[in-house]
Protein backbone atom coordinates (compact mmCIF):
# COMPACT_ATOMS: atom_id res chain seq x y z
CA UNK A 1 0.00 0.00 0.00
CA UNK A 2 1.67 3.38 -0.54
CA UNK A 3 2.12 5.90 1.82
CA UNK A 4 2.46 9.72 1.84
CA UNK A 5 3.95 11.33 4.49
CA UNK A 6 3.48 15.29 4.31
CA UNK A 7 5.50 17.41 7.47
CA UNK A 8 3.26 20.59 8.74
CA UNK A 9 4.59 23.54 11.13
CA UNK A 10 2.37 25.39 13.05
CA UNK A 11 3.95 29.38 13.39
CA UNK A 12 1.96 31.71 15.68
CA UNK A 13 1.93 35.28 14.98
CA UNK A 14 -0.60 37.69 16.86
CA UNK A 15 -4.11 36.31 16.37
CA UNK A 16 -2.96 34.39 13.03
CA UNK A 17 -1.78 30.69 12.67
CA UNK A 18 0.19 30.35 9.52
CA UNK A 19 1.75 27.13 8.30
CA UNK A 20 4.71 26.51 6.79
CA UNK A 21 3.61 26.18 3.31
CA UNK A 22 2.10 29.02 1.65
CA UNK A 23 -1.43 29.48 2.04
CA UNK A 24 -1.43 32.45 -1.02
CA UNK A 25 -1.98 35.23 1.50
CA UNK A 26 -0.39 38.05 -1.33
CA UNK A 27 -3.20 37.55 -3.39
CA UNK A 28 -6.16 38.28 -0.36
CA UNK A 29 -6.71 41.71 -0.40
CA UNK A 30 -7.10 43.91 2.33
CA UNK A 31 -10.78 44.07 1.46
CA UNK A 32 -11.05 40.16 1.75
CA UNK A 33 -8.98 40.23 5.22
CA UNK A 34 -10.99 43.10 6.60
CA UNK A 35 -14.40 40.97 6.02
CA UNK A 36 -15.86 43.02 2.62
CA UNK A 37 -17.38 40.18 1.98
CA UNK A 38 -19.70 40.25 4.21
CA UNK A 39 -20.87 43.81 2.83
CA UNK A 40 -19.02 46.05 5.21
CA UNK A 41 -15.43 46.35 6.87
CA UNK A 42 -15.36 44.42 9.79
CA UNK A 43 -14.10 46.82 12.52
CA UNK A 44 -14.16 45.88 16.56
CA UNK A 45 -15.01 47.69 19.16
CA UNK A 46 -14.54 51.60 19.09
CA UNK A 47 -14.86 51.48 15.26
CA UNK A 48 -11.16 49.41 15.11
CA UNK A 49 -10.21 47.93 11.72
CA UNK A 50 -9.43 44.24 11.36
CA UNK A 51 -5.57 44.93 11.69
CA UNK A 52 -6.83 47.64 14.44
CA UNK A 53 -8.32 45.27 16.63
CA UNK A 54 -5.51 42.48 16.09
CA UNK A 55 -2.87 45.27 17.04
CA UNK A 56 -5.37 45.97 19.67
CA UNK A 57 -5.63 42.66 21.26
CA UNK A 58 -1.75 42.15 20.67
CA UNK A 59 -0.83 45.39 22.70
CA UNK A 60 -3.10 44.41 25.57
CA UNK A 61 -1.36 40.50 25.95
CA UNK A 62 1.96 42.15 25.70
CA UNK A 63 0.68 44.08 28.80
CA UNK A 64 -0.88 41.40 30.21
CA UNK A 65 2.71 39.72 30.47
CA UNK A 66 4.95 42.42 31.58
CA UNK A 67 2.77 43.88 33.65
CA UNK A 68 2.74 41.45 36.62
CA UNK A 69 6.47 40.66 35.70
CA UNK A 70 7.15 43.83 36.48
CA UNK A 71 5.68 44.07 40.20
CA UNK A 72 6.90 40.22 40.61
CA UNK A 73 10.05 41.26 39.65
CA UNK A 74 9.84 44.87 42.07
CA UNK A 75 8.33 42.61 45.32
CA UNK A 76 11.49 40.61 44.86
CA UNK A 77 14.05 43.03 44.67
CA UNK A 78 12.08 44.81 48.32
CA UNK A 79 12.58 41.40 49.45
CA UNK A 80 16.36 41.79 48.65
CA UNK A 81 16.48 45.13 49.89
CA UNK A 82 15.63 44.41 53.35
CA UNK A 83 17.29 41.05 53.91
CA UNK A 84 19.53 42.49 56.35
CA UNK A 85 16.49 42.73 58.80
CA UNK A 86 15.11 39.28 57.92
CA UNK A 87 16.42 35.54 59.90
CA UNK A 88 18.40 33.33 57.47
CA UNK A 89 15.31 31.30 57.06
CA UNK A 90 11.92 32.43 56.79
CA UNK A 91 8.46 31.01 57.82
CA UNK A 92 6.64 29.84 53.87
CA UNK A 93 4.29 27.87 55.03
CA UNK A 94 1.34 27.19 58.41
CA UNK A 95 -0.37 23.98 58.94
CA UNK A 96 -4.06 23.96 60.05
CA UNK A 97 -3.49 24.94 63.12
CA UNK A 98 -1.59 28.36 62.44
CA UNK A 99 1.35 26.29 63.31
CA UNK A 100 4.80 27.47 61.10
CA UNK A 101 5.97 23.65 59.20
CA UNK A 102 7.69 25.30 56.54
CA UNK A 103 10.62 27.23 55.86
CA UNK A 104 13.07 28.82 52.94
CA UNK A 105 15.34 31.48 52.53
CA UNK A 106 15.41 34.26 51.34
CA UNK A 107 16.43 34.07 47.72
CA UNK A 108 13.68 31.52 47.80
CA UNK A 109 10.96 33.31 49.37
CA UNK A 110 12.00 36.42 46.54
CA UNK A 111 12.24 34.23 43.79
CA UNK A 112 8.44 32.68 44.97
CA UNK A 113 6.97 36.37 45.09
CA UNK A 114 8.64 36.56 41.51
CA UNK A 115 7.25 33.20 39.93
CA UNK A 116 4.14 32.81 42.18
CA UNK A 117 2.49 36.38 42.10
CA UNK A 118 3.60 37.85 39.05
CA UNK A 119 4.53 34.46 36.81
CA UNK A 120 1.04 33.56 37.77
CA UNK A 121 -0.50 36.18 36.70
CA UNK A 122 1.28 36.53 33.24
CA UNK A 123 0.25 33.03 32.60
CA UNK A 124 -3.60 33.42 33.67
CA UNK A 125 -4.35 37.27 32.22
CA UNK A 126 -3.09 36.83 28.49
CA UNK A 127 -4.98 33.57 28.25
CA UNK A 128 -8.40 35.85 28.41
CA UNK A 129 -8.56 37.53 25.24
CA UNK A 130 -8.34 34.32 23.84
CA UNK A 131 -12.22 34.19 25.12
CA UNK A 132 -13.68 36.71 22.65
CA UNK A 133 -14.25 33.74 20.37
CA UNK A 134 -16.65 32.49 23.07
CA UNK A 135 -17.70 35.57 24.90
CA UNK A 136 -16.15 39.06 24.58
CA UNK A 137 -17.26 39.59 28.47
CA UNK A 138 -15.99 36.49 29.82
CA UNK A 139 -12.77 38.08 27.92
CA UNK A 140 -12.99 41.34 29.80
CA UNK A 141 -13.61 39.66 33.02
CA UNK A 142 -10.73 37.59 32.59
CA UNK A 143 -8.40 39.99 32.27
CA UNK A 144 -9.49 41.25 35.06
CA UNK A 145 -9.45 38.58 37.27
CA UNK A 146 -5.64 37.32 35.71
CA UNK A 147 -4.96 40.82 36.66
CA UNK A 148 -6.63 41.00 40.13
CA UNK A 149 -5.10 37.83 40.89
CA UNK A 150 -1.38 38.60 40.33
CA UNK A 151 -1.53 41.39 42.46
CA UNK A 152 -3.05 39.45 45.12
CA UNK A 153 -0.64 36.58 44.64
CA UNK A 154 2.24 39.58 44.84
CA UNK A 155 0.85 41.09 48.09
CA UNK A 156 0.74 37.62 50.07
CA UNK A 157 4.27 37.04 48.90
CA UNK A 158 5.01 40.75 50.08
CA UNK A 159 2.97 40.17 53.16
CA UNK A 160 4.41 37.05 54.53
CA UNK A 161 8.04 38.46 54.51
CA UNK A 162 6.81 41.56 55.82
CA UNK A 163 5.44 39.61 58.98
CA UNK A 164 8.67 38.57 59.75
CA UNK A 165 10.44 42.03 60.10
CA UNK A 166 13.12 41.89 63.01
CA UNK A 167 11.84 38.84 63.99
CA UNK A 168 13.56 37.33 66.11
CA UNK A 169 11.77 34.05 66.39
CA UNK A 170 10.56 32.84 63.27
CA UNK A 171 8.04 30.24 64.49
CA UNK A 172 5.87 33.28 65.80
CA UNK A 173 5.77 34.70 62.45
CA UNK A 174 2.50 35.88 60.83
CA UNK A 175 1.27 37.52 57.96
CA UNK A 176 1.02 40.95 57.96
CA UNK A 177 -2.64 41.71 58.13
CA UNK A 178 -1.83 45.54 57.01
CA UNK A 179 -0.33 44.46 54.36
CA UNK A 180 -2.42 41.52 53.32
CA UNK A 181 -5.79 44.24 53.16
CA UNK A 182 -3.73 46.39 51.24
CA UNK A 183 -2.99 44.11 48.43
CA UNK A 184 -6.40 42.56 48.29
CA UNK A 185 -8.40 46.45 47.68
CA UNK A 186 -5.44 46.89 45.02
CA UNK A 187 -6.17 43.89 43.57
CA UNK A 188 -9.81 44.50 43.25
CA UNK A 189 -9.45 48.13 42.38
CA UNK A 190 -6.65 46.56 39.61
CA UNK A 191 -9.51 43.94 38.57
CA UNK A 192 -12.25 46.66 37.72
CA UNK A 193 -10.52 48.83 36.19
CA UNK A 194 -8.87 46.68 33.56
CA UNK A 195 -12.36 44.81 33.16
CA UNK A 196 -13.60 48.53 32.41
CA UNK A 197 -10.49 49.25 29.91
CA UNK A 198 -10.34 46.17 28.11
CA UNK A 199 -12.88 46.77 25.19
CA UNK A 200 -12.44 44.21 22.65
CA UNK A 201 -14.22 43.78 19.08
CA UNK A 202 -16.53 40.31 18.15
CA UNK A 203 -14.26 37.59 16.60
CA UNK A 204 -14.56 37.90 12.73
CA UNK A 205 -15.12 34.82 11.59
CA UNK A 206 -15.92 35.22 8.02
CA UNK A 207 -13.90 32.80 5.72
CA UNK A 208 -10.90 34.17 3.33
CA UNK A 209 -12.07 33.71 0.16
CA UNK A 210 -8.76 31.35 -0.41
CA UNK A 211 -10.72 28.98 2.13
CA UNK A 212 -13.57 29.20 1.13
CA UNK A 213 -11.97 28.03 -2.85
CA UNK A 214 -10.01 25.38 -1.27
CA UNK A 215 -13.60 24.11 0.40
CA UNK A 216 -15.20 24.16 -2.79
CA UNK A 217 -12.61 22.25 -4.82
CA UNK A 218 -12.25 19.74 -2.49
CA UNK A 219 -16.50 19.16 -2.27
CA UNK A 220 -16.25 18.79 -6.60
CA UNK A 221 -14.98 15.81 -7.89
CA UNK A 222 -14.83 17.86 -11.20
CA UNK A 223 -11.92 20.10 -9.76
CA UNK A 224 -8.30 19.02 -10.04
CA UNK A 225 -7.92 18.47 -6.38
CA UNK A 226 -10.89 16.60 -6.15
CA UNK A 227 -9.73 14.21 -9.14
CA UNK A 228 -6.10 14.05 -7.22
CA UNK A 229 -8.42 12.44 -3.96
CA UNK A 230 -10.21 9.74 -6.11
CA UNK A 231 -7.15 9.10 -7.49
CA UNK A 232 -5.13 8.75 -4.15
CA UNK A 233 -8.26 6.85 -2.96
CA UNK A 234 -8.57 4.61 -5.84
CA UNK A 235 -5.01 3.38 -5.32
CA UNK A 236 -5.45 2.79 -1.48
CA UNK A 237 -3.35 5.33 -0.38
CA UNK A 238 -2.57 6.48 3.40
CA UNK A 239 -1.96 10.53 4.22
CA UNK A 240 0.20 11.57 7.06
CA UNK A 241 -0.31 15.24 8.12
CA UNK A 242 2.11 16.16 11.20
CA UNK A 243 0.46 18.96 13.11
CA UNK A 244 2.02 20.93 16.16
CA UNK A 245 1.42 24.15 18.00
CA UNK A 246 5.41 24.47 17.59
CA UNK A 247 6.97 26.67 20.51
CA UNK A 248 3.41 27.12 22.13
CA UNK A 249 3.10 23.59 23.57
CA UNK A 250 5.92 24.10 25.70
CA UNK A 251 4.06 27.56 26.79
CA UNK A 252 1.71 25.59 27.68
CA UNK A 253 2.19 22.92 28.97
CA UNK A 254 4.99 24.07 31.00
CA UNK A 255 2.57 26.70 32.32
CA UNK A 256 -0.15 25.18 33.57
CA UNK A 257 2.53 22.56 34.66
CA UNK A 258 4.00 25.23 37.27
CA UNK A 259 0.57 26.79 38.25
CA UNK A 260 -0.58 23.45 39.12
CA UNK A 261 2.70 22.24 41.31
CA UNK A 262 2.96 26.04 43.18
CA UNK A 263 -0.38 25.60 43.84
CA UNK A 264 -0.25 21.96 45.20
CA UNK A 265 3.12 22.94 46.89
CA UNK A 266 1.72 24.88 49.44
CA UNK A 267 -1.00 21.88 50.16
CA UNK A 268 1.65 19.37 50.67
CA UNK A 269 5.49 20.35 49.29
CA UNK A 270 5.57 16.70 48.00
CA UNK A 271 2.37 17.08 45.54
CA UNK A 272 4.47 19.76 43.67
CA UNK A 273 5.36 16.97 41.56
CA UNK A 274 2.35 16.35 39.90
CA UNK A 275 3.51 19.37 38.21
CA UNK A 276 5.28 17.07 36.49
CA UNK A 277 2.79 14.75 35.21
CA UNK A 278 0.61 17.77 33.77
CA UNK A 279 3.77 18.98 31.97
CA UNK A 280 4.08 15.65 30.08
CA UNK A 281 0.23 14.95 29.82
CA UNK A 282 -0.66 18.33 28.05
CA UNK A 283 2.78 17.97 26.14
CA UNK A 284 1.49 14.52 24.66
CA UNK A 285 -1.35 16.36 23.04
CA UNK A 286 0.45 19.50 22.01
CA UNK A 287 1.32 17.56 18.48
CA UNK A 288 0.44 14.75 16.35
CA UNK A 289 -0.31 12.90 13.18
CA UNK A 290 -3.54 12.88 11.13
CA UNK A 291 -3.71 9.84 9.31
CA UNK A 292 -6.11 9.27 6.39
CA UNK A 293 -6.32 5.82 4.29
CA UNK A 294 -8.59 3.06 3.07
CA UNK A 295 -9.70 2.17 7.41
CA UNK A 296 -10.37 5.60 7.46
CA UNK A 297 -9.75 8.53 9.57
CA UNK A 298 -7.43 8.62 13.10
CA UNK A 299 -5.76 11.02 15.14
CA UNK A 300 -1.99 9.76 16.66
CA UNK A 301 -1.22 12.32 19.34
CA UNK A 302 2.44 12.53 19.79
CA UNK A 303 2.86 9.69 16.87
CA UNK A 304 1.36 7.05 19.95
CA UNK A 305 -1.64 8.02 21.67
CA UNK A 306 -4.67 6.94 19.42
CA UNK A 307 -7.66 9.56 19.14
CA UNK A 308 -10.43 10.04 17.51
CA UNK A 309 -10.90 6.72 15.31
CA UNK A 310 -13.33 6.73 12.94
CA UNK A 311 -14.15 4.35 10.10
CA UNK A 312 -15.92 5.37 6.68
CA UNK A 313 -19.67 4.80 7.60
CA UNK A 314 -19.56 6.76 10.62
CA UNK A 315 -18.65 10.08 8.44
CA UNK A 316 -20.54 11.74 5.77
CA UNK A 317 -18.68 14.56 4.43
CA UNK A 318 -15.32 16.74 4.97
CA UNK A 319 -14.71 20.62 4.54
CA UNK A 320 -11.95 22.91 5.12
CA UNK A 321 -12.64 25.30 7.01
CA UNK A 322 -10.97 28.31 9.28
CA UNK A 323 -11.72 27.40 12.67
CA UNK A 324 -11.42 29.87 16.11
CA UNK A 325 -9.76 26.84 18.82
CA UNK A 326 -12.17 28.50 21.13
CA UNK A 327 -15.08 27.63 19.19
CA UNK A 328 -14.39 24.33 20.97
CA UNK A 329 -13.54 24.72 24.42
CA UNK A 330 -9.05 25.44 23.44
CA UNK A 331 -6.24 23.67 22.50
CA UNK A 332 -5.20 19.78 22.08
CA UNK A 333 -7.94 17.35 22.26
CA UNK A 334 -11.29 18.26 22.69
CA UNK A 335 -14.52 16.75 23.23
CA UNK A 336 -17.75 18.84 24.13
CA UNK A 337 -21.15 20.30 22.33
CA UNK A 338 -21.47 17.05 19.90
CA UNK A 339 -18.02 17.90 18.66
CA UNK A 340 -14.53 16.18 19.16
CA UNK A 341 -11.10 18.18 17.99
CA UNK A 342 -7.64 17.85 17.96
CA UNK A 343 -7.10 21.43 17.86
CA UNK A 344 -3.93 22.89 17.58
CA UNK A 345 -4.94 26.61 17.34
CA UNK A 346 -6.43 29.54 14.98
CA UNK A 347 -6.46 28.85 11.17
CA UNK A 348 -7.21 26.01 8.30
CA UNK A 349 -8.61 22.66 9.53
CA UNK A 350 -10.21 19.45 8.10
CA UNK A 351 -14.30 19.31 9.68
CA UNK A 352 -15.89 16.41 9.49
CA UNK A 353 -19.65 16.03 9.53
CA UNK A 354 -21.86 12.74 10.44
CA UNK A 355 -24.95 11.75 11.74
CA UNK A 356 -26.81 13.24 14.45
CA UNK A 357 -25.26 16.30 14.33
CA UNK A 358 -21.59 15.09 14.86
CA UNK A 359 -18.43 16.91 14.26
CA UNK A 360 -15.00 16.28 14.13
CA UNK A 361 -11.87 19.15 13.42
CA UNK A 362 -8.57 18.19 12.92
CA UNK A 363 -6.17 21.26 12.75
CA UNK A 364 -4.24 21.65 9.30
CA UNK A 365 -0.38 22.57 8.88
CA UNK A 366 -2.00 24.82 6.02
CA UNK A 367 -4.97 25.37 3.77
CA UNK A 368 -3.51 23.64 0.60
CA UNK A 369 -2.88 20.46 2.97
CA UNK A 370 -6.55 20.91 4.38
CA UNK A 371 -7.86 20.68 0.63
CA UNK A 372 -6.23 17.67 0.11
CA UNK A 373 -7.26 15.84 3.24
CA UNK A 374 -10.67 16.88 2.95
CA UNK A 375 -10.70 15.86 -1.21
CA UNK A 376 -9.10 12.38 0.05
CA UNK A 377 -11.88 11.94 2.90
CA UNK A 378 -14.90 12.54 0.55
CA UNK A 379 -13.19 10.20 -2.17
CA UNK A 380 -12.65 7.35 0.49
CA UNK A 381 -16.50 8.38 1.63
CA UNK A 382 -17.47 8.00 -1.88
CA UNK A 383 -16.11 4.50 -2.73
CA UNK A 384 -17.58 3.11 0.51
CA UNK A 385 -21.10 4.46 -0.67
CA UNK A 386 -20.39 2.62 -4.11
CA UNK A 387 -19.36 -0.43 -2.10
CA UNK A 388 -23.36 -0.74 -0.86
Amino acid sequence: MDGLVIVGKWEFVGEQVHGAKDRGAEGRSAKDRSGQSRGGEARGAEGRSAEGEASYNRRWVMGLVVGPLLLGALAAAWIFSVADRLPTELASHWNSKNEVDGYMSVTGTALMAFLFGGGLGALMAPLAPMLRAQSVLFARIGVGFGLAFGVAMTALAVAVVAGQLDLADVSHAEISGPVMAVGIAAAFVVGCVATWLYRPGEVDRTQSSEAAATNAAAGQDHTDLGRQGRERASRGETLHLRVSMGAWKWCLSLGVGLIVAVSTYFIFPGLALLGVVVVGFIWVFCQGTAVIGPDGVKVLASGFWKVMPLNWQEINSAEVQEIKAMDYGGWGYRMGGGSVGFIMGNGPALVMKGGFHETWVISMPNLELAGEAAALVNAYIHAEKMKS
